[in-house]
């Protein structure tokens, strides 16, 4: 431990004297003249030198000895056209033609400045991942500490809850080594004593009440409601008897070796605070629902879980994200529990007890599985708490001046929280174009030239290293998509935290939504407009071409720029129409058919072969030669046979009923006589942390350049058309009973004229 400590500490002041020293030069050699033609051949030899660096790393399969100096080199490359791209900005672009457009050039040249900012913090957060492997447990099991796994609950329904008891309560640990207790916010005595809520808060706490004295779990509450989540935990800190304490979201079900692969740090290293997991989800979140990508792009959030977060603890910087993490109980209470001065608790403590000295892990295997938010307003109030908590944090608690942090731990805090500032230098973005091919202002006074000399090759580096780092789970364009939903309510939701830090608080993000129809988001509004504004723009544009053709060398980067943030437009409107979800329980697809036999009640049985699954029922595929031209009725009663996901050969029973019976396929709905068949179901569907991330890895996967800019572009040109045609139809609807009436009026009032013109005659 202590070897691995000093080579850490040596790896870590040759990288960060590296960075500094790396840094210094390539801002010197950038800022150095030479002429356009050298500049040009500079920056197409590093492009070629990052290309074939990524293409080594992709034959190499991004492991071994040689891929950190190769992230290393791809990384001072990046720094350099990073570098010589802002001195050429400076220096040759901005200003020149009246205020307005210098004000307008400074503007954009501000949100570039951050973008490139965040890139370098970037830079310096992965030039280190750590790849850790989970620490073996001793075989004497009265060695092992003891844990207490906390579940805290506000709002959730009780069916969701229970999933997460018995996923908990199936955790592998020797019995009487670890306790599960729900933490009840929503039954406290303030809502139980509250006259407009006073009946249901009530109802709520003798339910969840009952359901822990069923499962065998702890149930708590508390008197007042203070500090939201994190007072839930704190107030139930000194009834816990375990040195560790788990903490899973209400609707994070753990895998059955959870504690089995995290327990072993706090045995390893006496000063390990947090052990965190990755957050792995069971549900598509509202952009992969409306624009369908859930099944054929990886998942968004596996970029901050599985890769920054590694990087995050090469610096001793990983930090606890509210859920699936297991803590040191005795070094919480040293800083008085969870801490609640901002809205993102989570953060904030693993910050205070980085601060203490204290160290963190980060271990990248998925061992729970959860939900995500299922509208996009839902969606978008989670990231905009987690932006106003990271403001918060800068403002009251900020890493740069916190006493007790390393430099490197500052450096990887601040890129952590600054990534937040995105809306404001979204809107820039976005608009900038704009400014130019509608009124003629020059925000960037460039040449189609000199942009392919400086500006093509910064683009592409940033784009090239990120490849390099992470292309297997994040694609181009899919965060512009992400950051473009949230920007039009997150923008000012930050502004006003800027202005009123201390005026926030804590909102559950709600899960496990039932949307009983299609609709419009209603932010689809902003969207709109924006999208026209774009529109426009293009269309002026191609006006400007033919009609100002001194203006065609920065017409043509400029309406590329416009003609990709058309696509990114698109796609955040096509986000905006929401699709019925009727679905609560969430169904699993396994890699491979789980087999099952099918026992009927006259004594037929079937060999079938279970294609989904969830806790509410199953998906059942049999082969006519194995019975599948057999008859099984509608509500028919069916008892499912399959093997123990606990012990290999023990056979556990299911009672269920057919739902449906259709050439081969048959759907079962699950009918538990007690607990013990559901906890089974749930092992099943969420024990096996292997089958979790088999499942995970069949989204991941590296496409080129061209097909993720034309995987956009297919998704936001479905997504818009489908918007539009669902509004046009809404609208004629919304607007045929007024015609309607119309018509009847005018007809009465023609019969009326013609009926008395003829008594006249």
């Amino acid at each position: 431990m202590v070897i691995r400590r000093t080579i850490d500490a040596l790896l870590t002041v040759i990288i960060v004297f590296s960075i500094c020293a790396g840094l210094c030069g390539v801002w010197l050699l950038s800022a150095s003249p030479v002429s356009t033609a050298a500049e040009g051949y500079i920056g197409a030899v590093m492009l070629v030198t990052m290309i074939g660096i990524l293409l080594l790393g992709r034959k190499l399969h991004f492991q071994g000895p040689f891929i950190a100096p190769l992230r290393i080199v791809s990384i001072f490359l990046a720094i350099f056209l990073t570098a010589r791209y802002l001195v050429w900005r400076v220096e040759f672009t901005i200003g020149g033609f009246g205020v307005i457009s210098l004000i307008a050039g400074l503007t954009l040249f501000a949100a570039e400045l951050y973008s490139a900012g965040f890139a370098l913090l970037g830079y310096f957060v992965n030039v280190n991942p750590r790849r850790r492997t989970p620490v073996p447990l001793p075989t004497d099991e009265s060695l092992l500490p003891t844990v207490d796994i906390v579940v805290p609950s506000y709002n959730e329904p009780a069916k969701l809850l229970e999933v997460t008891l018995l996923g908990a309560l199936n955790i592998n640990y020797p019995t009487g080594k670890f306790q599960v207790h729900l933490l009840d916010d929503g039954g406290t005595d303030d809502r139980c004593n509250k006259p407009k809520i006073a009946e249901q808060s009530r109802a709520r706490r003798q339910t969840l009440h009952q359901l822990c004295l069923k499962l065998g779990v702890a149930y708590h509450t508390r008197a007042h409601n203070d500090h939201a989540k994190a007072g839930n935990i704190n107030a139930a800190l000194d009834a816990l008897s375990g040195s560790l304490m788990v903490i899973l979201d209400a609707d994070h079900v753990p895998t059955k070796d959870f504690l089995r692969k995290t327990v072993g740090f706090f045995l390893q290293d006496e000063k390990c605070f947090l052990v965190q997991t990755p957050h792995s989800f069971i549900n598509p979140d509202p952009i992969e629902k409306n624009l369908d990508t859930f099944h054929d792009s990886p998942p968004e959030t596996e970029l901050f879980h599985n890769v920054i977060q590694t990087g995050l603890d090469g610096w001793n910087a990983s930090f606890f994200c509210g859920s699936a993490a297991v803590m040191r109980r005795s070094m919480l209470l040293e800083v008085g529990g969870i801490q609640g001065d901002t809205i993102t608790e989570d953060a904030e403590t693993a910050m205070i007890l980085h601060a203490k000295g204290y160290h963190s892990v980060f271990l990248n295997e998925s061992l729970s599985i959860g939900l995500q938010p299922e509208t996009v307003m839902s969606f978008i109030a989670q990231r905009v708490r987690w932006a106003q908590g990271a403001l918060q944090l800068l403002h009251f608690k900020n890493p740069l001046t916190l006493p007790g942090l390393k430099f490197t731990q500052r450096i990887a805090y601040l890129a952590s929280f600054s990534y937040w500032f995105f809306p404001f230098s979204r809107i820039i973005t976005i608009l900038a174009p704009s400014m130019f091919l509608l009124f003629g202002i020059m925000v960037y006074n460039a040449t189609t030239e000199q942009y392919a000399i400086y500006g093509v090759p910064y683009f592409l580096s940033t784009m090239i290293f990120s490849d390099f780092i992470f292309g297997k789970i994040r694609w181009p364009l899919i965060s512009d998509v992400y950051e473009m939903v949230q920007t039009p309510l997150a923008a000012p939701a930050l502004a006003a935290t800027i202005l009123r830090p201390g005026k926030l608080t804590f909102k559950v993000t709600p899960k496990g939504e039932q949307l009983d129809r299609d609709f419009i988001a209603p932010t689809a509004w902003v969207q709109y407009l924006l999208l026209m504004i774009v529109l426009v723009s293009l269309i002026a544009g191609g006006w400007r071409w033919l009609d100002h053709p001194g203006e065609r060398p920065q017409l043509v980067f400029t309406m590329m720029w416009e003609m990709i943030n058309f696509m990114i437009v698109a796609a955040a409107v096509g986000v905006t129409l929401e699709r019925k979800q009727r679905r609560e329980e969430f169904r699993i697809f396994p890699s491979h058919p789980l087999p099952a036999v099918l026992h009927s009640g006259q004594d037929i049985r079937v060999p079938v072969r279970i294609t989904d699954l969830s806790t509410g029922g199953a998906s059942l595929a049999v082969s006519d030669s194995d019975g599948g031209a057999f008859n099984f009725a509608a509500h028919e009663k069916l008892t499912l046979w399959l093997e123990s996901a606990h012990e290999k050969g023990r056979v556990i029973y299911v009672p269920a009923r057919v739902k449906s019976h259709i050439s081969g396929k048959i759907g079962v709905q699950f009918m538990y006589q007690n607990t013990r068949q559901k906890a089974e179901i749930v092992d099943l569907i969420y024990g096996d942390s292997a089958q979790l991330e088999s499942r995970l890895e069949q989204r991941r996967k590296r496409i080129s350049f061209g097909s993720a800019y034309l995987y956009i572009a297919k998704k936001s040109a479905i997504g818009l058309v489908q918007n539009i045609q669902f509004a046009l139809i809404q609208g004629v609807l919304s607007v045929w009973p007024g015609v309607h009436t119309l018509f009847a009026v005018s007809a009465r009032s023609l019969w009326t004229l013609a009926f008395t013109n003829r008594s006249d005659r």
